[in-house]
């Protein structure tokens, strides 16, 4: 009988999970065997995944949600069994708000990130002023950006639609994703979409237009099909995904509490974990902040430590509030609102959980879920978590005209857990690609590199696994550099 091969993945999040599960389908079908070992710090295991049940409320700590239009997760889910788990948002209130003078004001219909593709809202929104409307509309006529080179997301909307736009609507939209600085942020890593429309159209709009002209064709060609909304979750919360994902890997050896210190290739690969136990593999993912796999890297791979290292993350926390529903004067007839960085005030944004998915919050109830933290907010991050709360409170009176104390209150924090994509992050990913050739058996996942979000992480662990895969059938093992 031939030996199973040793993999070691290095992270108990999302990342870590599907790589192990991508690994699990690849024996199989190969009939290649493999001993996986799954080495996580923490004691549970789902990383920022994290979801919470108290008096009959469903709380989300980490992300509360995945999109439709990357398939990865969705397509992971119909793997795991779990497709009929999978929920939509409500359609009775699929809108949102921006804070503006004091005030939560309607996103038009049709309004994309940065960009109108309704003209009738677009003119008629209070959001924009006139010359602000009419500065948008010069999107038209500005001609396409000579050279290819990336940019910051900054520098592309204020170049196409103006320091009011980039300021009111794209900083605070763009700040609930990604709490960055869109002065830093990469438009090629984290908004793409615009750059081809730019590149293909000669404008955002015109290019927002003829992807609703093509997808309403799409839409009347799978039109017997299921449609999902673009924002998704599960019945039983995001860690539903988790615990399935656990369950159907009964043969992979689960080491919680288990923090790696130290990574060493020789014949193989060595990694010690903080309690001294040294586990040996011929294959290593490190499902990672790049940070962490950093300095994991330190001895093994200077360079690529070093350039790792390189990749900016900042801290993030969510607070759930718990009211009743009566004790909120606003409608809640959206989904929540984001909060323009330039007014000063103290959240990212605010979510409406118990609005937004079913099964958030008992009749009568209502739960309120703050974003706080990131590249423009760390002073709120480093606030103890009573004054983290006592602030919230107070801002949601402001926007909400909410004065009763909540029922109870729960503070989730992720130090270091947001990857910023600073300009050029694309071409140092592929850097950092070429530099793992000379370390076969060695992959990198993560929310680090190419995407933020669950269907990035997704995507990005099963090409690792595919990638391990590919040297453990080959024979080629490490050896000493």
């Amino acid at each position: 009988m031939v030996p199973p091969k040793k993999v070691l993945i290095v992270g108990g999040g999302i990342s870590g999970l599907a790589t192990a599960y991508r690994l699990t389908e690849l024996s199989r079908q190969t009939a290649v065997p493999l001993e996986i070992t799954l080495l996580e710090s923490k004691p549970r295991l789902g990383g920022v995944i994290e979801t919470k049940h108290q008096n009959g409320f469903l709380l989300e700590g980490g992300p509360d949600s995945f999109i439709s239009e990357k398939p990865a997760a969705l397509e992971l889910s119909k793997r795991l069994g779990i497709a009929e788990a999978v929920t939509g948002t409500n359609e009775k209130f699929r809108k949102s708000f921006v804070y503006k003078k004091g005030k939560l004001v309607q996103v038009p219909e049709g309004f994309y990130l940065i960009a109108p593709s309704q003209i009738r809202a677009f003119l008629e929104t209070p959001l924009l002023s006139w010359a602000t409307k009419l500065r948008m509309g010069c999107d038209l006529f500005i001609p396409r950006r000579a050279g290819d080179g990336d940019e910051s997301v900054g520098s592309f909307v204020r170049r196409r639609f103006g320091e009011t736009t980039l300021r009111e609507i794209a900083q605070p939209m763009i700040g609930g994703i990604y709490t960055a600085d869109p002065e830093r942020l990469s438009l090629e890593a984290t908004m793409p979409q615009f750059l081809e429309m730019e590149r293909a159209y000669g404008s955002v709009i015109r290019g927002l237009f003829a992807r609703k002209k093509l997808g309403k064709k799409n839409a009347a060609k799978v039109a017997s099909g299921p449609r999902y909304s673009l924002f998704l979750s599960y019945r039983e919360g995001m860690e539903q995904l988790i615990r399935t994902l656990v369950s159907k890997m009964p043969e992979v050896h689960f080491k919680t509490c288990a923090p790696a210190v130290r990574l060493s290739r020789n014949v193989g690969w060595e990694i010690v974990v903080e309690s001294g136990v040294t586990y040996g593999a011929d294959a290593v993912c490190l499902a990672l902040p790049a940070h962490q796999a950093s300095r994991l890297l330190e001895v093994a791979a200077p360079a690529l430590s070093r350039d790792l290292s390189a990749i900016p993350y900042e801290s993030v926390a969510t607070v759930n509030l718990a009211y009743r529903r009566a004790d909120i004067p606003h409608s809640l007839c959206g989904f929540g609102f984001v909060v323009p960085a330039f007014t000063k005030r103290k959240i990212v944004a605010c979510s409406f959980s118990s609005v937004k998915f079913p099964g958030r919050a008992p009749e009568g109830m209502a739960l309120l879920r703050v974003f706080a933290g990131g590249a423009l907010h760390r002073e709120v991050y480093a606030l103890e978590d009573d004054a983290m709360v006592q602030t919230i409170t107070e801002e949601l009176r402001h926007y909400l005209g909410v004065e009763a104390k909540p029922l109870f209150t729960s503070v989730s924090r992720y130090p270091l857990s947001m990857p910023q994509y600073p300009v050029g992050q694309l071409a140092q990913v592929t850097s950092l690609q070429v530099q793992l050739m000379a370390f076969p058996g060695l992959s990198l996942a993560g929310n680090g590199y190419r995407g933020i979000g669950v269907p990035d992480c997704v995507k990005g662990a099963e090409l690792a696994a595919e990638t391990l895969m590919a040297h453990l059938k080959s024979g080629d093992f490490a050896r000493a550099s």
